[in-house]
C-alpha cells in the first residue's frame, strides 16, 4: 500500500522527490533531505474481528500512514516563504490522496491530521500528515 501511495503522489502532484522511510525521528534528526522532499512512512495498524466463525478468514485492518515533507529556505529567517510553499505542497498532497481508493475493495483514503515541526538544521521545516485507509487479511 505504501508503494501505491508513492505512485499516486508521483502521478498526481508536481513533487519530484518522493521516497519511503521507516522512522520519522531519524529523518528529522539525521537525514538532511533536499527541499520539497516527500517521505511516505508506515505509522500504525489496528485490526477488527475476524468476519467468519470457522473456515474462511477475513479481517479488516485500519492502516494509518504518514506523508512527511521537508522545506528548506536558508534566506527565510521568519519562515514566511516556507509557509507559502507548505500551503502549495499540502494542497497538492491533499488533492491527490483525499478520497482516493488505493484498492477497489478497501475504504477511501481519508485525512486524519497534521503537525509541523522543525529540523535541527537552520532554515528547515518538517510537515507531517497522517492518513488512513484499510487493507484486508484473507485466507480460505
Amino acid at each position: 500500500m505504501i508503494t501505491a501511495v508513492m505512485e499516486r503522489l508521483k502521478a498526481k502532484t508536481s513533487i519530484t522527490d518522493i521516497q519511503t522511510a521507516e522512522d520519522l525521528e531519524a529523518l528529522s534528526n539525521g537525514v538532511m533531505p533536499r527541499n520539497r522532499t516527500v517521505f511516505v512512512l508506515p505509522f500504525d495498524e489496528s485490526a477488527g474481528d475476524n468476519a467468519f466463525v470457522s473456515g474462511t478468514f477475513r479481517q479488516s485492518v485500519v492502516v494509518r500512514f504518514l506523508v512527511a515533507f521537508f522545506l528548506r529556505r536558508y534566506d527565510d529567517a521568519k519562515g514566511d516563504g516556507r509557509v507559502t510553499i507548505f500551503e502549495l505542497m499540502r494542497d497538492e498532497i491533499e488533492k491527490a490522496l483525499a478520497g482516493w481508493q488505493w484498492d477497489e475493495h478497501e475504504e477511501l483514503v481519508s485525512f486524519v491530521g497534521s503537525r509541523a515541526g522543525s529540523s535541527p538544521a537552520k532554515g528547515t521545516s518538517i510537515f507531517v500528515q497522517t492518513w488512513q485507509t484499510t487493507r484486508t487479511l484473507e485466507r480460505s
